[in-house]
């Protein structure tokens, strides 16, 4: 800037150099998702440590697998109840408060477990915690859409869910390993501390994304728009995505990988360990080589359905997932089943990403944790039916036919997204962009009227000397 000082009732004439205009900042992106990912992988480590143990935990109580499927089946339908409530409100009241809930809340029911003396009692704490933490990942995803630019979405949502998987993949290794050094104890305190952790992280590191500044300019131009907008564009259901057959598309494979999951893997215990008689360890690694090609994809390649689309990489990955069901219903070599599950992994591992990404390309800025909470309960759905359905049809079929049941129902899913799918708008960077672009022009505007006016004020100057 240059000043010009001219007489005291004129004062300083100052003339703008340039006008800064509003963009992603790409450190600030990336700082942020870093710290986040470290969040969510703290957590997850503390949530996988205690899942070997709530199996040897209900058994002291003379509860056998009845009770542990009705504990999990509880908690995916908390989940499938509060998620999209909390991800309205991380919407309403910002993305921070919400994932601090989420990891506090974790930390104090792991410390209640640890005074738990019933079957009862452990499954209502697993109620309240479904509850409480269903806002972590949409508010998690929302603060990545807030930042990231729409180029970029899939791999900062890849870095997110692969410190998730991280803490999913080792966190049962090390439940294990505490268990049985110190016994029931240890993992539930471990788990709290590392809770408790990741809360002081985040209440430090993690900023907010979505200030009340934002919103209160959001909730005007709602206002504003609303009274020209259609009774259906104002409804209940105005904040779902559109196309609504795209979004349904999105929710039925998020409900479909939840729920191969959890129909698949009680028969697939059992097929292993009595009917091939691997060993205990052997089924760890097969868990363990799905688990490291997801976290290794996500962290490496979730980037390639940035670059060439979102549509293509979910059907490749959902294709490559097929590999586990397959492998479980013709494969006994155990090589050959290691290198199918790493294969399945590494397409669920390119798929997550992309399908994150889809969602928030089509969901609007103000919707964005809401939707992400809809999306959370229909996974949440999925592990509410897989383990009810196996449960149904068990007696009824040996284990290659749910093996070859869980294939058929992924493959009419693939081909229901061959339909049902259409890329996003993302030319030029979608809507967001377009956001950014009429801000830069008003920059522009107001950048020449302040030199008009400057102009102005000298020429009235010069006049008057």
């Amino acid at each position: 800037m240059t000043g010009d000082q001219g007489p005291a009732n004129l004062g300083d004439v100052i003339h703008a150099g340039s006008v800064i205009q509003p963009g992603h900042d790409a450190t600030r992106t990336r700082n942020i998702t870093l710290l986040l990912a470290t969040s969510v992988a703290i957590i997850m480590t503390g949530f996988g440590i205690i899942m070997p143990v709530f199996a040897r935990r209900l058994g002291e109580f003379g509860s056998g697998v009845e009770a542990l499927g009705l504990m999990t089946t509880a908690f995916a339908l908390a989940t499938f109840v509060a998620a999209p409530f909390m991800g309205a409100l991380a919407d309403r009241i910002g993305r921070r408060p919400l994932i601090l809930l989420s990891l506090i809340s974790f930390a104090v029911v792991n410390v209640g477990f640890l005074f738990a003396r019933s079957t009862g009692e452990f499954t209502m704490l697993r109620v309240v915690e479904g509850l409480l933490t269903a806002g972590l990942m949409p508010a998690a995803m929302g603060i990545v859409a807030d930042i990231a630019p729409e180029d970029q979405r899939a791999q900062k949502t890849g870095i997110v869910t692969a410190g998730m998987g991280l803490g999913i993949v080792f966190g049962p290794v090390l439940g294990g390993v505490l268990y049985d050094a110190w016994g029931f104890g240890a993992p539930f305190i471990a788990s709290a501390a590392l809770a408790t952790l990741a809360f002081l992280f985040a209440l430090v590191m993690v900023p907010e994304t979505r200030p009340a500044a934002v919103r209160r300019r959001e909730a005007m131009r709602l206002r504003r728009t609303s009274t020209s907008s259609t009774p259906s564009e104002n409804g209940r259901w105005a904040f779902l995505p559109r196309p609504r057959y795209v979004f349904g598309t999105l929710l039925l494979l998020d409900f479909v990988i939840v729920f191969e999951y959890t129909f698949v893997e009680p028969q697939m215990i059992f097929y292993f360990y009595e009917q091939l008689q691997w060993t205990t360890i052997q089924f760890g690694l097969v868990i363990a080589a799905t688990g490291v090609a997801i976290v290794v994809s996500q962290a490496l390649l979730s980037q390639i359905s940035d670059r060439i689309g979102r549509k293509p990489v979910v059907i490749m990955g959902a294709l490559l997932f097929t590999a586990l069901p397959g492998a479980l219903a013709f494969v006994t070599w155990y090589p050959m089943m290691l290198m199918l599950a790493a294969v399945a992994g590494l397409g669920l591992g390119l798929m997550l990403p992309a399908l994150n990404a889809f969602y928030l390309d089509i969901t609007q800025a103000q919707h964005r944790g809401r939707v992400q909470g809809v999306k959370a309960s229909s996974a949440s759905l999925g592990g509410v039916f897989g383990p009810l359905v196996l449960a149904g049809i068990t007696s009824l079929i040996a284990p290659q036919g749910v093996f070859l049941a869980a294939g058929a129902i992924l493959v009419a899913t693939i081909a229901i997204c061959l339909i049902g799918l259409r890329e996003p708008d993302r030319t030029p960077h979608g809507e967001e962009a377009k956001g950014w672009q009429r801000s830069a022009d008003r920059s522009s505007l107001a950048a020449a009227t302040l030199r008009g006016i400057s102009s102005r004020a000298i020429i009235s100057r010069q006049s008057r000397l």
